[in-house]
């Protein structure tokens, strides 16, 4: 009896870790605000699913000039360290988003797996610094982002001057849930294998008895 209790326990145990990957699969958007970082750290593939180019984290008190490119939360920000900000996905997403500001204009840009271009987003102003040289009526942080309502997005570039060093990305939220949505079935199908589970458990102990 003990031992199918185990076998029982296992299993059921085995069902809810499922049903938990299938909940966090369908979790809402992601957001990285680069605060866990060191000033001056490179960005490539600190964060799981997603590889850098041209990323460089800066900290405010530190190398970032927060007068004209305040954070829009915590102190890290990253900026475009020598050419566009890349930006791919080892699993592709729905949207991109961001808080940007920039002193030359800005636009983000969203590639499928074939390299196609999926969307394009462009800033409100030429410039949004916070220091008394953003465009009139501009406020720093902008939030710019693509959405993609077909072919799924697997890479974007943020430009701004062509060589980098005009552009802070902070809050950047990527929204995966569209792509992890269960079939309908899926928890039916879960609860009725662990039914047969159990099923074929009881009666190897049955058969076990009457041999015994």
């Amino acid at each position: 009896m003990r031992a199918f209790q185990r076998l029982a326990g296992r299993l059921i145990a085995a069902a809810c870790f499922n049903l938990a990957a299938l909940h966090a699969a369908c979790a809402g958007p992601v957001t990285y605000n680069f605060d866990t970082l060191e000033d001056a750290t490179a960005l490539t593939t600190q964060y799981s699913g997603l590889t850098f180019g041209n990323a460089t984290v800066l900290l405010a008190g530190w190398s970032l000039n927060e007068l004209a490119f305040p954070p829009a939360s915590g102190a890290g920000v990253v900026f475009d360290d020598g050419g566009p900000i890349v930006i791919t996905f080892a699993t592709a997403v729905q949207s991109v988003f961001g808080r940007f500001t920039y002193a030359n204009g800005l636009t983000l840009a969203a590639y499928d797996s074939a390299n196609n271009l999926l969307t394009t987003a462009t800033s409100a102003w030429h410039t949004n610094v916070a220091n008394g040289f953003g465009d009139v009526g501009s406020t720093p942080n902008e939030l710019l982002g693509v959405t993609s309502n077909g072919d799924l997005i697997t890479r974007v570039v943020i430009s701004s001057s062509l060589f980098g060093g005009s552009l802070t990305l902070d809050d950047l939220t990527i929204d995966t849930a569209a792509l992890a949505i269960p079939e309908p079935g899926t928890l039916p199908l879960v609860l009725l294998g662990l039914a047969l589970a159990l099923h074929a458990a009881r009666r190897g102990r049955t058969r076990q008895q009457q041999q015994d």
